[in-house]
């Protein structure tokens, strides 16, 4: 009986031809078991650790990050699901891969699963410090070297000391995604004369996976100490420029 009904499911599609029927297309479901995560419990505790460092630094930002292993692979649409025995969230992905994590403890306590809509293997969670964009689009250039230096040493009190020898803060960049070329990045002096910035395709960050986007960089050297530099629309991102 078995084997009848196999070999009549193998012939059901040649049927339908013969009929004139399209075929059924064939529809594949990934399964959850297949897809990426993370441990909540580590991301809360990863969350907590690098809110130390952030805590007198109100100038910077610290996200969990996902991150693709290709600069092929789309970041659109990334979502991230919480999943625990009695706990559950959905976590919005900015289109850099930042998140912010949800201190539930809850969650904590059942080490619930943060899932992204993505096969396992092609991303990965990460965390990623930045500068806090401003709701105004102003930002002083005193600031700005501010939070520079807030960044550095951030991240070399937690953890990238070895990696940061030598390095000081040059600037920062604005980053849009490529569909934004037409934002203005503009800086004022202080006689009020003003110059737009030119925004260039490349890499926002300090390795290609993320793909390329509209990045502006601001370099402290270039510019008089004294002005503000005035973005028309919010950037995805602001990240530091060192030497």
């Amino acid at each position: 009986m078995m084997k009848y009904l196999l070999v009549l499911a193998a012939l059901l599609p040649l049927a339908a031809g013969a009929r004139g029927e399209a075929p059924m297309q064939k529809v594949t479901i990934v399964a959850k078991k297949d897809s990426e995560w993370h441990s909540y419990r580590h991301a809360y505790s990863a969350a907590a650790f690098f809110e130390k460092f952030t805590r007198t630094r109100p100038l910077i930002q610290a996200h969990m990050q996902i991150r693709p292993n290709r600069k092929d692979l789309p970041m659109d649409g990334m979502r991230i699901e919480l999943e625990g025995e009695t706990s559950s969230a959905d976590i919005a992905v900015d289109r850099i891969g930042r998140a912010t994590v949800p201190m539930l403890k809850q969650a904590y306590v059942e080490d619930a699963v943060l899932r992204l809509n993505r096969l396992k293997g092609n991303y990965h969670f990460s965390g990623r410090y930045s500068i806090r964009e401003r709701e105004d689009g102003v930002y002083r250039v005193a600031d700005l070297r501010a939070a520079c230096d807030q960044l550095l040493s951030a991240q070399r009190e937690s953890g990238y000391r070895l990696r940061l020898i030598g390095k000081k803060c040059a600037g920062v960049s604005f980053i849009y995604a490529l569909a934004d070329a037409g934002k203005e990045i503009r800086f004022t002096d202080g006689t009020q004369r003003v110059t737009v910035l030119a925004a260039v395709d490349g890499q926002p960050f300090e390795n290609d996976t993320m793909g390329l986007f509209k990045v502006a960089r601001f370099r402290f050297a270039d510019w008089p100490a004294e002005g503000t530099v005035t973005t028309s629309a919010r950037p995805i991102a602001i990240g530091t420029v060192y030497d």
